[in-house]
């Protein structure tokens, strides 16, 4: 077999395969060209998802003159000059393969001058070959176009996505780059239209809120952390912006871009216990350490590096984004919206429309219709006269004689206020109500009543008062700055605190409470046990019995104390405290379960795990009933947590609603 040495255009287009995979990595390599040129304005325009079109032009420092063609040769670079200029890259770009690679499988326009000299200088090239150079008129900086991506390069095409695709990595390229250098002002133009900017102005936060929107910023934590040589900073979420997977966590070593399992596992230890299972946190992570100890010349894209001491990185920023959480605490607000309103109305719509009565359906649509067109036919003098003498017309009668039978299907207060919208009146329907209390039926028709007048007017419906069941108002104790208010559905604990309601989730605060003391215990080797006054056996397999007898030692650790008792049985002697009797013999058995998932291997993670199921099983559970005295003790040891507000499972242990808020839903505020 002969073996022939390639061609350079051959060449270049392989090395293009590995470089440019789609119309989004064009103009990665191209703006961060831009970049270590120094630019403070990027502007990117793409047309068809950036294959018929793609230019970036920057107010960066230029290429002279005699160095433009030079630049699309295969590894040239002004980035590095000697072998020790590898062990420390500082800058976005430096194989000297991006140019070349692109020019290789598109058409290249360029345009670019420096300060240093009056004229610019242009190029064009085809299939990575020189079809034109001359002088130009333009401004500092550089303006390169790419036309016709792949086009000596079919095969490439049909592995490209549609328009819309490709335009959507482009942006996520250009979001990355908006992350990457604050400092930088971008501008992203799709199809004539000016998609996506930046101000440039170099605070973290200014390019997070272009990047993910306004909404994002009063949910996020500010990382500040330094150890030696390495420095974290940037931002992450907190519960309120946890999603479905990883795509909004992105990483910066020294202002490149990177994909880091080591930090993505930092990431994930950091919120173990705070965020919900199968969720993920928002994380845009800056670490800034010396070129020496990463390695960035691991593949040609550059997304991926080495670190010369993984562990170093590891508790870096796993403490940063420790200490972010645990400086600011996320109680997330009540949110009382429009909705349940809305469908309100439609089920009273269709309910009423169901009605009929004489073969007339009873759509109240209509009846609005219709009554608007009786007020039409009267005289603005008659308009002010009584509305009850307002004729209606046959069908607002037959809405009258059946609003009997609406009511037991809709509620009363709903259907009334549906019909003073519609600006009809009627006797209402009899009301069921306790015995002993009659009702005022004007209230219903006096629309114009005001809240100072209800109080003040003497109702003409008599009232026993013993029916009238006054509680007493909330008092705050000595030494408390909360007052218990009561306990919704046996599960939920309202608490008045300063100027807000707040609710309780009474399981999930006690699992936090009885989780954070054994991890405490269980750290020290302090954990508390009791005595059974009878043992209790649990039956397992031969090979989980096997298991349990090979890891009594982690048992005891936990408050277990056990051993073999009989055929395929294990006796437990002693709990933990204040473990329920009837929980003893299922929490052994998961533990015990989930030891066999570790296989057998003593690990943190797995030894939380165990002990959420410890602190799950111990902690009172929902719709069980608590006295006053046992709420404050809870509440009063909730509240000493300054940074937690979540289960270890990450469920939110109480939401809050200001009283502002709850006045502007009852309209006292406008």
């Amino acid at each position: 077999m002969k073996i022939n040495v390639l061609p350079q255009s051959i060449a270049n287009m392989i090395a293009a395969g590995e470089v440019v995979e789609r119309p989004a990595s064009v103009v990665k390599e191209l703006a961060e060209n831009s970049v270590d040129a120094g630019a403070k304005n990027v502007t990117i325009e793409i047309k068809k998802g950036g294959m018929a079109y793609i230019r970036i032009t920057d107010d960066g420092c230029g290429i002279a003159p005699g160095e433009v063609a030079t630049a699309f040769k295969r590894h040239a670079t002004s980035k590095i000059k000697t072998e020790e200029d590898l062990n420390a890259i500082y800058t976005l770009g430096f194989r000297g393969e991006a140019l070349a690679s692109i020019a290789a499988v598109s058409r290249v326009d360029v345009f670019t001058k420096t300060k240093e000299n009056e004229f610019g200088h242009s190029l064009f090239l085809e299939g990575g070959e020189i079809i034109e150079e001359d002088d130009a008129g333009c401004p500092d900086g550089t303006t390169i176009i790419v036309r016709d991506l792949f086009f000596n390069t079919p095969a490439r095409m049909k592995f490209l996505k549609n328009d819309a695709t490709e335009t959507s990595y482009v942006t996520d390229a250009v979001n990355k780059l908006i992350l990457s250098h604050p400092e930088v002002s971008f501008k992203l133009i799709v199809n004539g239209k000016v998609s996506l900017t930046s101000q440039g102005d170099g605070k973290v936060l200014t390019a997070v809120r272009a990047v993910f929107g306004r909404d994002y910023l009063s949910h996020l934590n500010e990382l500040e952390f330094e150890d030696g040589f390495i420095k974290v900073t940037g931002c992450v979420g907190t519960n309120a912006l946890a999603r479905k997977d990883r795509r909004q966590q992105v990483f910066f070593i020294n202002g490149r871009y990177i994909r880091s399992k080591i930090i993505s596992a930092a990431l994930s230890e950091a919120y173990q216990n705070v965020m919900m299972v199968g969720r993920f946190p928002v994380a845009v992570i800056y670490i800034t350490l010396s070129g020496n100890f990463v390695d960035v010349n691991v593949h040609p894209t550059k997304t991926e590096v080495r670190f010369s001491d993984d562990k170093k990185i590891y508790n870096a920023v796993f403490w940063a984004v420790k200490n972010a959480l645990s400086s600011k605490k996320y109680v997330p607000e009540i949110d009382i919206s429009k909705k349940r309103e809305h469908e309100e109305i439609m089920k009273v719509r269709k309910e009423i429309s169901k009605e009929k009565s004489g073969g007339v359906q009873l759509d109240i649509n209509l009846l609005k219709d219709t009554y608007t067109q009786n007020l039409a036919d009267i005289s603005p003098k008659e308009e002010k006269t009584d509305l009850k003498e307002v004729p209606v017309s046959p069908l607002m009668e037959k809405a009258k004689e059946t609003s009997a039978d609406i009511k037991s299907h809709i509620d009363r207060n709903i259907f009334f206020s549906k019909c003073e919208l519609l600006n009809f009146r009627q006797e209402p329907p009899e009301i069921p109500h306790d015995e002993g209390i009659k009702v005022d039926d004007t209230l219903f028709k006096n629309e114009n009543l005001k809240e100072d007048v209800i109080k003040e007017e003497k109702p003409q419906a008599e009232i026993k008062a013993e029916t009238i069941v006054q509680k007493k108002a909330p008092s705050f104790k000595a030494n408390i700055d909360f007052a218990v208010v009561g306990q919704v559905f046996n599960t939920y604990i309202i608490v008045q605190k300063d100027e807000e309601m707040i609710i309780i989730d009474q399981h999930a605060a006690h699992e936090r409470l009885y989780f954070e003391d054994l991890v405490s215990e269980y750290r020290q080797r302090n954990t508390q046990s009791q005595l059974l006054m009878i043992p209790v056996t649990a039956n397992f397999d031969p090979v989980k019995l096997r298991l349990a007898l090979e890891n009594l030692e982690v048992l005891s650790s936990l408050g277990f104390e056990c051993e073999e008792f009989g055929a395929n049985n294990l006796i437990i002697r002693s709990v933990p405290f204040a473990m329920p009797e009837d929980e003893v013999k299922d929490s052994v058995q998961e533990i015990v379960s989930l030891i066999e998932k570790g296989t057998g291997d003593i690990k943190k993670g797995y030894m939380e795990e165990v002990l959420h199921t410890m602190a799950c099983k111990r902690a009172i559970k929902g719709n069980t009933r608590l006295t006053t005295k046992e709420m404050e003790a809870l509440c009063e040891k909730v509240f000493a947590f300054n940074s937690i507000n979540t289960c270890p499972h990450g469920r939110p242990i109480m939401t809050s609603m200001t009283k502002y808020e709850l006045e502007k839903n009852f309209k006292r505020i406008v």
